[in-house]
């Protein structure tokens, strides 16, 4: 009867030990690395077709928020944000402050500059994560059908002699200024060769939409206000 008992003991520890092991490997292999990407920060102006441009490089900065299971910590990463859709970061699973800022400190680009953040982000599965974006650029855009062939539009802040090239794209030649800084806009008109001069000031977060008034030295200039919006 003792040896019995004994060798139920002694299955019972077995069971035990093999159910241990059982569950420490169903343990390992649970995932705690997950993948993450990014929706680009913001999509329409609301007032306009215009389609904001991405481009130039970033940095993007993970903020591991301290947990029990995980340090506090900053991983960074460089990108150029015209491969915004292919990118993508491993993190172990947590709670992240996430960053985007764009590099360029240029008075004009042709690109919208912006600062771009979301905060406590809980990652415990693969996800896109949508940037909540700010920026202080305002847009000049001339539709391509208004300019010669011949030459880009250019921009050339005040005080100085340097020359900012307007961008292509969207239909539209355009350039991207810094909030509060005046310029000389020079572009040459597609059907009459004429050369338009225009002064402005810029403000952030505005679009102006520039064209010619044919056969005068005039130019029209619609003014609309654009907004950040998060493309979910």
């Amino acid at each position: 009867m003792r040896k019995f008992t004994l060798f139920i003991c002694a299955t019972a520890i077995l069971y035990t030990i093999s159910s241990c092991s059982k569950d420490q490997a169903l343990n390992s292999t649970k995932k705690t690395l997950f993948e993450i990407s990014l929706t680009p920060p913001f999509a329409n102006s609301v007032n306009t077709t215009w389609n904001q441009v991405l481009g130039g490089e970033a940095i993007i900065q993970f903020y591991a928020l301290h947990s029990d299971t995980l340090t506090a910590s900053v991983t960074e990463d460089s990108l150029n944000l015209k491969n915004i859709a292919i990118y993508n970061k491993r993190l172990t699973a947590g709670n992240y402050n996430i960053t985007l800022n764009t590099k360029s400190m240029a008075v004009a680009d042709t690109f919208i500059r912006f600062n771009a953040q979301a905060n406590a982000v809980a990652v415990n599965k693969d996800l896109s994560i949508n940037l909540t974006a700010t920026s202080s650029d305002g847009v000049i855009t001339i539709s391509k059908n208004q300019i010669s062939s011949l030459e880009r539009p250019t921009f050339t802040p005040a005080g100085t002699n340097a020359m900012y090239q307007f961008g292509l794209a969207n239909g539209y030649y355009f350039i991207y200024v810094k909030d509060a800084v005046n310029g000389t806009i020079r572009f040459t008109e597609a059907t009459t060769g004429d050369s338009y001069l225009k002064d402005i000031t810029i403000s952030a977060m505005n679009q102006y939409d520039m064209s010619a008034i044919l056969y005068t030295t005039g130019i029209s200039v619609h003014s609309s206000q654009f907004h950040l919006i998060p493309t979910l």
